[in-house]
């Protein structure tokens, strides 16, 4: 087996180190700009937290902006790889849409300080209300339309409503609540309010006359909905719920 050259080795561990020392500024970032607010917080801090010198932040970011930006763009194209695959798991389009809205919050809710950078911080940033700086957010998104598209041209969502109308009323109401969630202390369990909301959110877009099954975020097919005499309404045949 042939020895790799020294001088790839050494080169190989310096990127690896750069790279670390990179990740540990971008670590810090989220910390510093979540505790202190965006406009509060200082490089020097962000430094200091990181356990590096002020001037290495220069090394790899232009400046705090920057850093908040490229935060931004490395962390929104984690979320897009991980909701695609997530949503490539589910049959149906309830059932993706359903999905997409308890990931949206459960990841709010594993990390509240990512979450707080992303969803309050960064809008005190000029740079990023610039449109170009937002494609990354506007494709998370998107996906909500893409899901509702899917679903009109296969029967399983109703035909009645836009795709571009329903991404911005479900994104607008899971950045609601998520924002609030952040600023109330997160008292509340944002892994029931995800299951609530994606219950009825998803029940509103169905085609009229079916109905939702409570337990895996797809229609029901109409004929095994019966009608519970005692309650007068419909009932899912598998716990006996009113729908």
């Amino acid at each position: 087996m042939c020895e790799q050259d020294p001088a790839l080795r050494g080169i190989g561990h310096v990127k690896a180190a750069l790279n670390d020392k990179r990740g540990r500024i971008m670590d810090a970032a989220i910390k510093v700009f979540a505790e202190r607010g965006f406009h509060t917080a200082t490089v020097a801090e962000i430094a200091r937290a990181a356990g590096v010198a002020d001037g290495t932040i220069y090394l790899y970011f232009k400046g705090k902006d920057d850093l908040l930006l490229r935060l931004f763009d490395e962390k929104m194209t984690e979320l897009l790889a991980e909701a695609r695959n997530e949503l490539a798991r589910e049959r149906t389009a309830p059932a993706r849409l359903s999905r997409f809205i308890q990931l949206h919050l459960a990841l709010v809710e594993r990390n509240p300080e990512l979450a707080a950078v992303l969803i309050v911080e960064l809008r005190q940033s000029a740079q990023f209300l610039k449109a170009a700086d937002r494609a990354k957010l506007a494709a998370y998104v998107d996906l909500i339309a893409e899901v509702v598209r899917d679903g009109q041209e296969r029967g399983e969502l109703s035909d009645g409503i836009s795709p571009a109308t329903v991404k911005r009323a479900v994104f607008g109401a899971l950045d609601e609540l998520a924002l609030g969630w952040l600023l109330s202390g997160r008292r509340s369990s944002l892994k029931k309010t995800a299951s609530e909301v994606s219950e009825w959110l998803v029940r509103g877009l169905l085609p009229a006359g079916q109905q939702l099954d409570r337990h895996r975020g797809r229609q029901l097919p109409r004929q095994s909905v019966r009608r519970d005499r005692g309650r007068g309404g419909a009932a899912c045949p598998r716990c006996q719920h009113a729908l």
